[in-house]
């Protein structure tokens, strides 16, 4: 089975930092990949950019013409996600810094579990980053340890996912199971990569790389950054402002529904009969009582990353 990878990179006003991520691709331990592009509408020189960089440096690429527009990170991904036909795919951010085995050892991760699984389980790998400023320079060595990022439970990860990703799109690899299975992504869901994980968790299979594979820039503009999510950092939000951050939760909470609705409707037929009440329950919680959807939280053990945002999400729910 050949190894070939497509990179889906999804580029946006971001040619400060495109060079620097687009030469370290080509540092790539691995080298049997292509490039396929979707800009979203930049006003800067993105996608000249990528287009010459392309030329100058003999790389297959792709560019996307959907003629759609700005429709936002998640649905250009998503595009890309359709567009892709390789065995297998990575998911790109224009501002982050790849660390030359990435490919390697994702690839190395998903082909270990499809060996005894076949090709035709949807897996997803997802690995650690490390945390740097604008500039590159390191804010932490584990992004996983520095947002307190918990583990997904083996049995039923449906239940930690629906309300608490723990995947990051830039340090993911897939298989083409997964991204027909995927694809394409629905209206009403938060963001590919969270997508991404519930279908290959509750279809196939969720690989824990705890590695870091590239380096995470926060530099102010991030769609998704690296919020601080112990319990010490909440408590600290939670004191200073409780009303703010109760309707920021309450917010969220209604993202999550809406996408545990899009997430049941599309799979009704081929969820587990557990799987699908537990989907069906939090996208449709509003149709339950005050009291009666905190117990259906309870009940089915729909847990937060801390004790502190546990309270706050029983509490607003």
């Amino acid at each position: 089975m050949t190894t070939r990878i497509d990179i889906l990179l999804a580029t946006y006003n971001g040619a400060r930092f495109l060079p620097e991520q687009l030469q370290s691709l080509l540092g790539q331990t691995h080298s049997d990949w292509r490039l396929i592009v979707r800009d979203d509408g930049s006003s800067d020189r993105s996608r000249e950019l990528v287009g010459e960089w392309a030329r100058d440096h003999g790389v297959e690429c792709e560019m996307l013409d959907d003629g759609l527009g700005n429709i936002g990170a998640c649905a250009s991904f998503g595009k890309l996600l359709e567009a892709t036909d390789a065995p297998y795919f990575a998911c790109c951010d224009q501002d982050d810094v790849w660390l030359p085995e990435k490919l390697g050892i994702m690839l190395k991760a998903v082909r270990t579990l499809e060996t005894p699984n076949g090709a035709q389980t949807p897996l997803l790998a997802y690995s650690d980053l490390v945390l740097v400023d604008g500039e590159l320079n390191r804010i932490a060595g584990s992004f996983r340890q520095h947002c307190s990022i918990a583990s997904i439970p083996s049995s039923l990860p449906l239940r930690r996912l629906l309300v608490h990703n723990v995947v990051t799109g830039c340090a993911t690899l897939g298989n083409n199971t997964l991204a027909r299975l995927a694809a394409p992504i629905p209206e009403g869901t938060r963001m590919h990569d969270w997508w991404l994980a519930l279908v290959a968790a509750e279809f196939g299979r969720l690989i824990d790389v705890p590695v870091q594979t590239a380096l995470y820039r926060q530099h102010g503009r991030n769609t998704l950054g690296a919020a601080r999510l112990g319990t010490a950092g909440a408590l600290s939000r939670f004191a200073a402002e409780p009303l703010a951050v109760l309707k920021t939760r309450a917010a969220i909470i209604e993202g999550e529904k809406r996408q545990a609705r899009a997430f049941h409707d599309r799979f009704l037929t081929r969820l587990s009969d557990t799987s699908r009440e537990i989907a069906r329950g939090y996208g449709y919680l509003d149709e339950r009582g005050f009291l009666a959807r905190k117990a259906f939280v309870i009940r089915n053990g729909l847990k937060r990353h801390n004790l502190l945002s546990q309270l706050t999400f029983l509490a607003t729910v």
